[in-house]
């Protein structure tokens, strides 16, 4: 009876092990579910870029990972939701570094400086962030101005934004004064300095903006999310090349109570999975603005206009006037201007010694059709 009794019990051991084992495994298949939410427009290319992040995350994971991408307004307003990250109430957020200039000027430096700074396009960024210290000097900012709470990784290199959408061209800096524009991020500084009358708001509200001629002239960000937005119905007169935004990236930013927690095989897959994205998206984005700026011009009537030369040099001495305040006011904005005037003193030149100029052979091939 002893006997039978101690096998009972070593069976009954047995089935509970099994069973906790059994739950450990069905725990470690669960799903991970992860709700966020965009500051941009759906149908826009700001916000497809983290669609392809979110479906190359499942994609990667195998399903593992299921990640909920809202759209602007759904949970919070378009400008909270890097606040709503920090605090957990979303486990993520997606969107322009540039929206959180208002909190710290140094977000701007990471989001589009204008002139690149110095001279710099994305590619000379991103070296600098990758290997110049931005990715630490970054985290510096979020963690200065009270966001400890976020794990951020790049989304996409911002297009070099064109100088904007106006009622009729604009053919010399004068022109620029009087005007009631949309402006974002640090840009709306440089702007002012022209004597424009700047209102920032989220890209879902320039098109209602624009029709009840509250602003008569806007930049927002490519050929594609332009369109997509509506803003060819109402103007016509396209502007480029900008030198307000040329540079800068998207983020994605993580709450870090809810990073931390994830499996680290999960967080390795989402860390590069970002970075992978970061190519892609630029590049997805240059294809979908070709083909977005010919239906502006064939369907729409959109003229391209060639921003004068005069225009984009005063824009960026405006800029300079910019920075100067903003670094007297800013310990940690000079910090990072400073860091990326001495990498742009060497990458610059060296680019200039070994690239040549793009136009050179562009225009070989390709000047009469530019015409």
């Amino acid at each position: 009876m002893k006997k039978v009794k101690r096998l009972a019990w070593g069976v009954g051991i047995g089935l509970i092990l099994v069973a906790l084992l059994t739950g450990v495994l069905l725990a470690q298949e669960k799903t991970i579910k992860l709700r966020g939410q965009c500051a941009h427009s759906p149908g826009t290319f700001d916000y497809i870029c983290y669609e392809n992040i979110v479906k190359r995350i499942e994609e990667m994971t195998e399903g593992k990972v299921k990640m909920e991408l809202l759209a602007p307004g759904t949970i919070v307003p378009a400008f909270e939701v890097l606040d709503a990250a920090n605090r957990g109430v979303l486990d993520f957020a997606a969107s322009w570094i540039g929206y959180w200039v208002g909190k710290n000027s140094a977000f701007t430096l990471f989001s589009s400086a204008t002139g690149g700074p110095f001279g710099m396009d994305n590619w000379d960024v991103l070296a600098w962030y990758y290997f110049g210290g931005g990715q630490k000097l970054l985290e510096e900012v979020f963690t200065a101005t009270g966001y400890n709470n976020v794990v951020t990784f790049l989304a996409k290199g911002e297009f070099p934004e064109p100088l904007g959408w106006f009622p009729k061209p604009v053919t010399k800096y004068e022109d620029l004064k009087g005007y009631k524009m949309r402006v974002a991020g640090l840009a709306a500084e440089v702007f002012k300095e022209a004597g424009v009358s700047v209102v920032t708001v989220p890209g879902g509200e320039i098109l209602p903006l624009l029709e009840r001629k509250a602003i008569d002239a806007t930049e927002y960000s490519d050929p594609h999310s332009d369109l997509l937005l509506g803003i060819p119905d109402v103007l016509k007169y396209y502007h480029a090349p900008g030198v307000h935004q040329p540079t800068g990236f998207m983020g994605i930013h993580f709450n870090k109570k809810k990073w931390e927690a994830l499996p680290k095989e999960v967080r390795n897959v989402i860390e590069l999975v970002c970075h992978e994205m970061v190519f892609k998206n630029t590049l997805a984005e240059w294809s979908l603005g070709i083909e977005a700026l010919t239906k502006m011009e064939k369907e729409f009537g959109v003229k391209v206009v060639k921003t004068p030369e005069d225009v984009l040099l005063s824009l960026v001495k405006a800029w300079d006037k910019v920075a100067a305040r903003e670094c007297e006011k800013n310990p940690l904005f000079k910090k990072i201007y400073d860091a990326q005037r001495e990498w742009a003193s060497k990458y610059v030149p060296f680019r200039q010694k070994f690239f040549i100029d793009y136009s050179i052979i562009a225009n070989y091939y390709w000047e009469e059709k530019k015409q």
